[in-house]
């Protein structure tokens, strides 16, 4: 059998979403996977210019070969849903890798979702965050017969871990407070929390909240190891419905540094934090604040016990690997 597998990259797209992009298609090299470099460029929104930088784009491609196309590329659904149909000319079987889906991540944008669920139809083999997800593509129209549920991000990273982390009242979240309701949910409270943000200008809060600015995921993860809890959590109801279906980062990031997690109990990756034993599931952040403070040493340690099983799997590439492996063999 001659067929080659691709992937996608985009370059020029700063943030997590870029990272996330660049770290599957690392990984796909490593499998033997050739990278088709993608940029994001607004200029593909003329026809011509399009054609002239697709055709670049796929110079490697030959009939019959297997695409896994890392989307959004978070320009216009448009841009995706032609550079499919190219590669589709070609006779090629395309994979459609769901990082994220903007109609469903920013309300201004809900109107859109059934572009982008006329993008996945385009596809042979859909990989989706969550079941939960999955379910909820079918429900909105998506007839793939063929899927895979990605679950968990990995997070490649190293970081100095001397000890293991030690149970502490204290809350750390990794992510903007005011965004997702944190700090004003919080702020009445009499436990710690740390927030990885800078302080926005103009507010008061009491001594218990300590903003620690933006850090490198390094040292983020080293300063997380040292003990509490990882909040992956949004008070803003709209962002609180798209974490029962997407795979939040930060549940990686906080898994990765060996701490337990609070999650509300909507979020997609619920069965996995109960099943694990990796943290707290919660209905209010009351009743987090409450289990946090009542909480026994021996009972944290059984998590962080539990939590260290994944977070090696998680520096290793484990999820990636076996997702970007399940799909080529569904294809096949």
């Amino acid at each position: 059998m001659n067929q080659r597998v691709h992937i996608t990259n985009l370059y020029g797209l700063s943030g997590v979403a870029g990272l996330a992009q660049k770290r599957v298609a690392k990984i796909a090299r490593e499998l033997g996977f050739n990278e088709l470099d993608l940029v994001y460029d607004n200029d593909l929104r003329n026809p011509d210019d399009f054609d002239k930088k697709t055709d670049g784009f796929l110079a490697s491609l030959e009939n019959g070969d297997i695409v896994i196309f890392q989307s959004p590329l978070w320009i216009t659904s448009q841009i995706e849903r032609d550079f499919i149909d190219k590669v589709k000319l070609r006779q090629s079987k395309v994979a459609i890798f769901i990082h994220d889906i903007p109609s469903m991540m920013f309300e201004g944008n809900k109107n859109l979702m059934p572009l982008f669920i006329e993008l996945y139809n385009k596809a042979d083999l859909l990989i989706v965050p969550s079941e939960n997800m999955k379910e909820h593509l079918i429900n909105e129209g998506v007839t793939v017969k063929k899927f895979v549920i990605q679950n968990i991000w990995d997070v490649p990273i190293d970081f100095i871990s001397n000890s293991e982390p030690k149970y502490l009242p204290r809350i750390n979240f990794a992510g903007s407070g005011e965004k997702f309701g944190i700090t004003e949910k919080l702020k009445s409270s009499d436990i710690e929390l740390e927030i990885y943000e800078n302080k926005p200008a103009g507010i008061d809060v009491p001594s218990t909240v300590h903003y620690h600015g933006y850090v490198t995921e390094r040292q983020l993860l080293t300063e997380l190891h040292e003990g509490g809890f990882g909040l992956a959590w949004s008070e803003n109801e709209y962002l609180k419905t798209y974490t029962k279906y997407n795979a939040s980062y930060k549940v990686s990031s906080y898994l990765r540094a060996g701490i337990p997690l609070i999650v509300d109990s909507g979020v997609s990756c619920r069965k996995l934090v109960e099943d694990n034993h990796w943290g707290i599931v919660a209905d209010s952040l009351e009743e987090a604040v409450h289990r946090v403070k009542t909480m026994s040493e021996d009972e944290y340690r059984g998590y962080v016990e539990s939590i260290s099983k994944v977070s090696a799997l998680l520096r290793d590439n484990y999820f990636t690997r076996k997702l970007l492996i399940d799909a080529v063999y569904k294809l096949y």
